[in-house]
């Protein structure tokens, strides 16, 4: 009985250290701990695609934010999408945002083309130069029926 005991207490133990490693581990991967302060941008676009909220946004192939949100404008029925990204980023306004994919069944991401301008995007601003994602079933329409 007393070894019966042990072996519980000790296979009780084991999976208490492991949810708490997992609890720590699972909150750094969402910033829990330390929060990184973030510049909210509004890009407008036609068609997002299948964007969604989480998806990275990239300059240069490297993830600088995510999408954290996205709405219709119910003046001119775009789809707005509102990019978090971290605030030691310095934007110029006359960037372009494009929607694009990691390859043909990868999830799309925003990839940030920088522009020349002096002047930098500020928090709640929209993006002027905005590029809709390529659809490929759309070109195979175009290719097919013209």
């Amino acid at each position: 009985m007393n070894k019966n005991t042990n072996l519980e207490f000790l296979i009780g133990l084991f999976i208490l250290v492991i949810s708490i490693s997992s609890f720590f581990y699972f909150a750094t991967k969402i910033n829990f701990f330390n929060k990184i302060e973030t510049l909210q941008i509004n890009s407008s676009f036609f068609d997002i695609g299948n964007t969604s909220i989480g998806n990275d946004v990239k300059i240069n192939g490297v993830k600088v934010g995510e999408v954290s949100n996205i709405k219709l404008d119910k003046e001119n029925y775009m789809a707005v999408i509102t990019s978090s990204i971290e605030k030691s980023i310095k934007i110029p306004n006359d960037s372009v945002f494009k929607i694009s994919n990691n390859g043909f069944i990868g999830n799309s991401y925003i990839e940030i083309q920088l522009g020349n301008s002096k002047e930098i995007l500020k928090n709640n601003d929209y993006s002027v130069n905005n590029i809709d994602p390529v659809s490929l079933e759309e070109i195979i329409n175009n290719f097919i029926f013209k």
